[in-house]
């Protein structure tokens, strides 16, 4: 009912409700026979919520290329598991240099943290990593040699749909290895941009831990997922009930099995390859659309890979703020200013500032994500109102 009279293109910040996760969730719920016991507990009750925790982790670890749910530790949301990671390697004592376009969930995290810088195309500049680097090693504040180096990294950027280039990032980790023997490298990817966007083979992928969000694909918030290249790596953190004692606390059995229902069904082969397709078309009549309006504006990572689905632009001759998504969620269009995370504060994009965007710029930008709800009229009708918002704010300026 609320989507009748919106169009809904912020699929970053949430896909909605998969139609099968709806309709598995009421008929697990409407089973008489059904009874949630607690996971853990050791009479037949708790071991059938069990049983049905291990076949949803096993569809979500299939959604990986991963054939062990082992692997797969469950959080309460995708910052949980980023922080999970990186907090379990500040732990172990690793040095951690984290990317300036990462999520607020792990930027935000590090303080002053050792920062990998963006180049203008919006992906990390790798070549920087070998000088942030000294050339006898790294200590930490008390002049200890650190051994142990953790690099985490968006796989996708949640703004800019920027992705990295692997084989570079391949190369560069080699590099890194062979100039520093004393030093252990790891790689932490964020997924939460391309869990039902990319085909996913992690165990073929450069990372030793990768994070994902559930509510990406059609689950409900409150799921996050790590993805551990070694079995129990992060058991030196969070000593608990759950995940081989990676995660204290009692399972959210529902988040879980929703996550399940969501990666079997979202992230299939074919449904993946019908999203890439059905996505970049639309989001490319967009972009060229808009340039045709003659409009002052800049597409932030353009010349780079991009998940198919994402358009980050801005209006380059506002000085201050002008309420674009406000107004146009007024006239029915659903957007972002950014991050939804930070969407309730107006504030320049640290992303695109960190691109080289200007204060202004960064300001004035809006996120288009475009989903399998999405149809050539949503890309055409949002140019339309956005061209006429601009000429209506020029005039009254």
């Amino acid at each position: 009912m609320w989507l009748k009279n919106a169009r809904y293109l912020d699929y970053n910040a949430g896909a909605g409700l998969h139609p099968k996760v709806q309709e598995e969730l009421k008929q697990l719920l409407s089973d008489p026979e059904f009874f949630a016991a607690n996971p853990s507990s050791r009479h037949q009750l708790g071991q059938k919520m069990q049983h049905l925790l291990y076949r949803s982790g096993r569809k979500v670890a299939h959604s990986f290329g991963e054939l062990n749910p082992d692997h797969l530790t469950f959080t309460s949301s995708g910052t949980e598991a980023n922080q999970t990671v990186i907090r379990s390697a500040l732990a172990q004592g690793m040095a951690v240099f984290i990317g300036a376009g990462e999520h607020s969930a792990s930027f935000d995290l590090m303080g002053n943290a050792r920062e990998i810088p963006l180049l203008p195309n919006g992906q990390c500049d790798l070549e920087q990593l070998h000088n942030l680097l000294a050339p006898g090693g790294l200590a930490d504040e008390k002049g200890r040699e650190i051994q142990q180096v953790l690099l985490s990294l968006f796989w996708a950027n949640n703004e800019t749909g920027v992705l990295h280039d692997f084989e570079a990032l391949s190369k560069t980790l080699t590099t890194l290895r062979s100039r520093f023997p004393q030093i252990q490298f790891f790689l932490h990817l964020d997924g939460a941009q391309v869990w039902g966007k990319l085909p996913l083979v992690l165990p073929e992928s450069p990372a030793d831990w990768v994070t994902f969000s559930a509510h990406k694909i059609g689950a409900p918030a409150g799921t996050g997922v790590i993805w551990s290249r070694k079995l129990h790596s992060l058991k030196s953190l969070i000593v608990g009930a759950q995940a081989q004692g990676q995660r204290g606390g009692t399972e959210n059995w529902l988040g879980i099995f929703a996550a399940g229902i969501a990666a079997e069904h979202a992230a299939s082969t074919g449904a993946v390859q019908e999203f890439q397709l059905h996505t970049a078309a639309l989001r490319d009549r967009f972009e060229k659309t808009l340039r045709a309006t003659g409009l002052p504006v800049t597409i932030w990572g353009e010349s780079a890979p991009r998940i198919g689905n994402t358009s980050r632009f801005s209006f380059d001759d506002f000085k201050t703020y002008q309420n674009w998504v406000e107004l146009l969620d007024l006239r029915g269009f659903a957007v972002s200013h950014g991050s939804a995370c930070k969407s309730q504060v107006i504030e320049p994009s640290r992303v695109l500032l960190k691109m080289g965007a200007s204060e202004d710029a960064a300001l004035n930008s809006l996120r288009v994500s475009f989903g399998p709800g999405s149809d050539g009229r949503d890309a055409d009708e949002l140019v339309a109102q956005l061209t006429e918002l601009y000429h209506n704010k020029k005039k009254s300026s």
